[in-house]
């Protein structure tokens, strides 16, 4: 069983040595891109596709932009690392100047796009996908609201790994989808649960709340509700010991089965399942560009890891 899926080997890379259509992986800073990583059995919380012109594109809070590639690489606040990836054709070969120009045409029509994304939201969707759940009451609580950001908000919310898929899945390669990256199961991971900072996590968190939801935690811990203009922290922090017993297993299970269902999660086939449990590449057959996760797009065979382009220092 793997613990994460992450670059075969820390080797620095540089800048310079990039080409249109790298895909770029990284961890982002705090506790919920922690959480993202874990739930996805990776060492990613986000996703970026080199550009031209020195930039990157990624689906962000705003839409689908170019953001400058250099600017990410000195964002040593936001980021832990950024690994680099190089995609191959079905063949094995690396993709040509044509076919990357493609890539780059399609990742270029997708700017602007609205893409609701919001680190809750992809917590949730990955949770969908992958389905792990801590012990913590805190998390737990955490994770019923990402469940409950996904299920009650728009179900549509989207991974920036739906950005990097599309790119090579609907450029105009002929045939089309010839360049998709083949997405395979991965089994479940073993890393063990980071050690999360609750406090700093609802700071995080309590923002991304729904008005009424921020409402009911309070209303569930009336010993505070008066201190309604405290930091989140001091707001939700009782809640999350006297809420534990109301978030049983079955409680999540139950939430995780309306998301599965909200964002069309199919049940894995009988060999499916098995290829999961016994560490096999069990390949996906036309894969929903939705649920593409920072794991899958670390495990396919179709990207060669060309090494690590940033590592804030100490860690």
């Amino acid at each position: 069983m793997i613990e994460t899926v992450g670059t075969s080997s820390t080797q620095a890379v540089a800048a310079s040595d990039l080409q249109v259509g790298d895909v770029l992986l990284m961890l982002g800073e705090g506790p919920l891109s922690q959480l993202i990583a874990w739930c996805g059995d990776s060492i990613y919380s986000h996703a970026a596709l080199v550009a031209d012109g020195g930039d990157l594109i990624e689906a962000s809070a705003s839409g689908v932009r170019r953001y400058p590639l250099v600017q990410r690489l000195a964002d040593e606040v936001n980021y832990h690392y950024i690994d680099a990836f190089r995609p191959l054709a079905h063949d094995g070969s690396v993709l040509d100047d044509g076919d990357r120009a493609l890539v780059l045409a399609h990742a270029q029509s997708l700017l602007g796009i609205p893409y609701p994304l919001d680190m809750l939201a992809t917590l949730g969707v990955v949770l969908a996908v992958r389905g792990k759940l801590p012990g913590d009451p805190a998390v737990r609580l955490v994770i019923r609201e990402a469940l409950d950001h996904v299920i009650r908000n728009d179900p549509t919310h989207m991974v920036c790994s739906e950005v990097v898929y599309r790119t090579f899945a609907e450029c105009a390669a002929d045939p089309r989808g010839s360049l998709a990256p083949r997405i395979v199961l991965e089994p479940r991971g073993t890393a063990p649960f980071p050690d999360i900072d609750w406090k700093a996590l609802w700071d995080e968190v309590w923002p991304l709340l729904r008005p009424e939801r921020q409402q009911a935690l309070r209303a569930a811990a009336p010993q505070t509700a008066a201190r309604a203009g405290a930091p989140p922290s001091a707001i939700v922090a009782p809640v999350g010991a006297a809420d534990n017993a109301a978030i049983e297993d079955d409680a999540l299970q139950a939430e995780l089965a309306l998301a599965r269902q909200a964002l069309g999660v199919p049940t894995l086939p009988p060999l499916a399942r098995a290829a999961r449990g016994a560490g096999g590449q069990q390949p996906i057959p036309d894969p929903n560009p939705k649920l593409v996760t920072p794991l899958d797009l670390a495990a396919t065979p179709s990207h060669t890891a060309l090494g690590r382009l940033m590592q804030r220092p100490g860690g």
